[in-house]
């Protein structure tokens, strides 16, 4: 049912429906450019971290999303991972949001191709409306505690080289430490308009609240600090790098993006890990792509 919010229970050890090794081409995700990787210039180039979804509001509906902005991240043709605190206006019905998908410039409307002043163009970026928004049965609006919500689009995403699934965590990776790793966040920024990555070293929950005690933390997060001083947009996802023998073969989501504070002159931010919501994940949504 369109514009319905879906709060369920999460059930404990249920495999997730229609989970897809790598089998074909229709099933790329998480794609991985080692030349593009080591480039930290000023912004990102439009064919990488394809999977940045940015939330928005549908027409007809006004409001203010916290920094006037939330980013989610596309982990199949028809979902959407993004914070639950994205959705406190209207109660999170559904049909009072939309996402876009392939944002390179965030000034850009979004049936015009994004150009720079030497004429190169990026492909118009997608809108589609939201069918369901399914908020983590135990989110907690005050702590920010299990801040994740599935969305369902209308339609499926049209997959190109701007807009791709990012792949979810692999089974031999769920249960290694996140501490002490080198991650990469790409998104949206709140005082520029290009999209933009950074490295992410991470760091032990106790490490990170003694030096900002007003960090949202808890169990299922993890922190570090971006070695870019730059503000993004909540919901940014943090993606890792699954290596095959002595390849990296493509992205995988260890994250979502859900506080961030100043600490000198540079930036802490915590992430709601993945890796613990995978049953919850899986219940609502399809199609999600493994690699093994």
């Amino acid at each position: 049912m369109l514009g319905r919010v879906a709060v369920v229970t999460l059930l404990l050890g249920l495999i997730g429906p229609e989970v897809h090794a790598e089998s074909s081409k229709e099933a790329e995700c998480g794609l991985f450019n080692e030349e593009q990787l080591l480039k930290q210039g000023l912004f990102a180039i439009p064919t990488e971290h394809q999977w940045i979804a940015r939330i928005v509001f549908a027409k007809g509906f006004e409001g203010k999303i916290r920094d006037n902005g939330c980013l989610g991240v596309l982990i199949s043709k028809r979902n959407v991972l993004a914070p639950a605190h994205c959705f406190v206006q209207y109660n999170g019905e559904a049909e009072a949001f939309s996402v876009h998908l392939g944002v390179y410039n965030k000034t850009t409307p979004i049936s015009k191709p994004a150009c720079d002043i030497d004429g190169f163009c990026v492909r118009p970026a997608q809108e589609i409306k939201l069918a369901e928004v399914a908020i983590h049965p135990e989110y907690d609006p005050l702590t920010l505690k299990n801040s994740l919500a599935v969305l369902t689009l209308q339609r499926d995403a049209k997959l190109n080289p701007n807009v791709m699934p990012v792949c979810m965590p692999p089974p031999d990776l769920v249960n290694q430490t996140l501490v002490g790793q080198t991650f990469v966040m790409g998104g949206l920024r709140t005082r520029e308009d290009l999209k933009l990555k950074t490295w992410v070293n991470t760091l032990s929950r106790g490490f990170c609240n003694s030096k900002v005690s007003s960090l949202v933390t808890s169990s299922t997060t993890i922190c570090g600090y971006q070695t870019k001083p730059e503000t993004y947009y909540i919901g940014a996802p943090l993606v890792g790098m699954q290596v095959r023998g002595q390849e990296t073969q493509n992205f995988y989501l260890v994250g979502l993006m859900i506080d961030w504070r100043w600490e000198s002159n540079r930036i802490m931010s915590s992430f709601l890990t993945i890796r613990h919501y995978l049953d919850f994940i899986h219940l609502n949504a399809n199609s999600l792509i493994v690699r093994s």
